[in-house]
């Protein structure tokens, strides 16, 4: 029995400590597995000074809502440990600036990528929830966390490029509208030759046209700063979008960038405000339909009763 939880509210504060503690801890687990002796607990203000520069501990324990000295305590550790400097205000020399140190910034690299698949794993614990009061949710992320901990989540994710830090994934920029009708005739060219429709030529001839007029987007994913993988949104309604030309040049397969691409995807979709996203595909391409099953979706009959596209079998649909 747990017994925190027979005590409903009474424990509401020993309940999210508990989780944050447990949080934090795999978190810790993450960094050790990948060789960062950062501390998890570091995680705000070294996100601060990272994004913001040089800050005053004053500022700093204003930007994060804590007290004066619980930052000068924190900053003194993170110094010990060789993640931050002081340097005296360019325009008060007694005001010393907390910034990251040399150590801080080649680490960063290999930083990024993880904190966003963090955000990620997270943001899907956090979805997990149905209805319920604030108690029954932290019950369910609980449970969630239980049956497949975050830190495995994260590290099951987590591939070399990222850890590298030499994938970035972007939005719509005009100067890979080529490389967008480059990388999705790539796939199609490989798998559906003559199966391409003329609904295919009107969206790789004019991407902008086809996607961005209509309330879409393009997704690309860049390795090393060249453009490896890209993914389209379509907005049927303001309920409904769709993902489609969702492709990934052979060389740069099997390292997770599909996943990153479809995640951004929905995740634009979330925040335009649709209610669910579908896609069409083809059962022969069965790691897209693994893929596509672990974000969530489910197949369905297709509304229409068949689909436009020759090449496509197999109707698949999420509710965000």
């Amino acid at each position: 029995m747990n017994f925190l939880a027979s005590l409903g509210s009474l424990t509401l504060g020993s309940r999210l400590k508990r989780l944050s503690d447990t949080l934090f801890a795999e978190v810790n687990v993450i960094y050790e597995k990948i060789g960062i002796t950062l501390q998890a607990g570091y995680f705000p203000l070294f996100y601060l000074l990272h994004k913001e520069g040089a800050v005053s501990i004053t500022d700093c324990a204003t930007a994060l809502g804590v007290s004066h000295p619980a930052i000068s305590k924190m900053s003194r550790k993170m110094i010990d440990e060789g993640w931050l400097e002081k340097q005296p205000s360019p325009r008060d020399e007694r005001t010393q600036l907390l910034t990251l140190s040399a150590q801080s910034k080649h680490t960063l690299p290999k930083l990024i990528p993880i904190w966003d698949e963090i955000r990620r794993s997270l943001d899907d614990m956090i979805e997990a929830p149905q209805g319920g009061n604030l108690l029954e949710q932290l019950i369910t992320i609980e449970e969630e966390n239980a049956k497949t901990p975050l830190s495995t989540r994260v590290l099951n994710n987590l591939a070399d490029p990222y850890l590298s830090g030499d994938i970035e994934i972007i939005g719509w920029d005009p100067k890979y509208a080529d490389t967008f009708k480059e990388l999705s005739k790539e796939w199609l060219d490989y798998y559906f030759l003559n199966l391409q429709e003329e609904r295919d030529r009107e969206s790789l001839e004019n991407p902008s046209g086809y996607y961005l007029s209509r309330g879409g987007t393009i997704f690309f994913a860049l390795c090393g700063g060249q453009p490896v993988g890209a993914c389209a949104l379509a907005r049927e309604n303001d309920d409904l979008f769709e993902i489609s030309k969702t492709g990934v040049t052979p060389a740069a397969q099997s390292r997770g960038i599909g996943r990153r691409l479809v995640v951004a995807a929905l995740n634009e979709a979330r925040r335009l405000g649709a209610k669910q996203v579908y896609l069409e595909s083809n059962r022969k391409l069965v790691n897209a339909q693994k893929l596509y099953r672990k974000l969530g979706f489910c197949e369905i009959p297709h509304p229409n009763g068949k689909s436009v596209y020759r090449r496509s079998d197999i109707y698949m649909i999420v509710t965000l």
